[in-house]
């Protein structure tokens, strides 16, 4: 639509944001949000129970069963599909090479066999 302004509206519109960023950067830490920087509450929290703290009642679990993290029953319920596949995983080049070519050949196999 404007040719080659595309590419100078682009450049400009990087830097203008670039210099928000860093305005907006520089007026958090000097507003003083309530974030910690040194001290207890400095980690992020992203899901679940801290693993560096122990549960009491629960010392002898290790972690397994406390439910760590808010994935903890999809890690749980797919751990014996996942150490299937691990056991199975050579590294080889050529072991993949001839599952694609297995898999391609039953491909075209199911899609001759259709019409």
């Amino acid at each position: 639509m404007f040719g080659y302004w595309d590419a100078l509206y682009f450049v400009l519109v990087f830097i203008i944001g670039i210099i928000l960023a860093y305005l907006l950067e520089r007026w958090a830490k000097s507003a003083g949000m309530g974030t910690r920087e040194v001290g207890d509450g400095t980690k992020i929290f992203i899901s679940g129970e801290d693993p560096e703290k122990i549960i009491p009642g629960f010392e002898h679990l290790e972690g397994f069963h406390t439910g760590k993290n808010t994935m903890w029953g999809l890690i749980n319920g797919a751990k014996r599909f996942f150490a299937t596949l691990k056991a199975d995983h050579t590294g080889l080049l050529t072991d993949y090479v001839s599952y694609l070519l297995m898999t391609t050949a039953f491909i075209l196999v199911v899609i001759l066999l259709r019409g």
